[in-house]
């Protein structure tokens, strides 16, 4: 499928989320990334991967994963810190894996390895229901370090 053809599906796809997800509330950066969605009880980010998300070949382009990454393990954080805003980045490494089509539902399954006083550590699984899309791992730094 060339990147014409998948842009002329989109009729074809079902753009709701899963019951339990709630489209996220997106500032800055992340404003202008769409089909962000929460599933606030199971502590998941998910996306439903549209148009504007794909690259030249027809599939998710990896900055966009790349995004929902980070933006998840910011969320992840914040809440395990009790802080109302998230960490920043300073490492955040992506492995992709396999190609997430238009209209596949991408979750991110963060896992909270260590919350130190000054740097916080995880990784995550973006899954396509079982299908493993990619793997990151990451690195951020506690807000309160951050220069003002």
């Amino acid at each position: 499928m060339t990147h014409a053809t998948s842009l002329n599906a989109v009729q074809a796809v079902d753009d709701a989320p899963p019951a339990g997800f709630i489209p996220m509330q997106r500032a800055g950066f992340v404003a202008h990334c769409t089909g962000l969605y929460l599933h606030p009880q199971r502590m998941i980010m998910a996306a439903r991967i549209r148009p504007e998300h794909l690259n030249p070949l027809g599939v998710a382009h990896g900055g966009f994963l790349a995004t929902l990454a980070d933006s998840a393990f910011g969320w992840a954080f914040k809440d395990a810190v009790g802080s109302e805003l998230p960490p920043a980045t300073i490492n955040l490494s992506m492995d992709y894996l396999r190609p997430a089509p238009l209209g596949a539902w991408i979750e991110t399954h963060v896992q909270v390895h260590r919350l130190g006083r000054t740097l916080h550590h995880a990784s995550l699984d973006l899954l396509d229901g079982e299908r493993l899309v990619a793997r990151g791992t990451a690195t951020f730094i506690s807000n309160a370090l951050l220069p003002r």
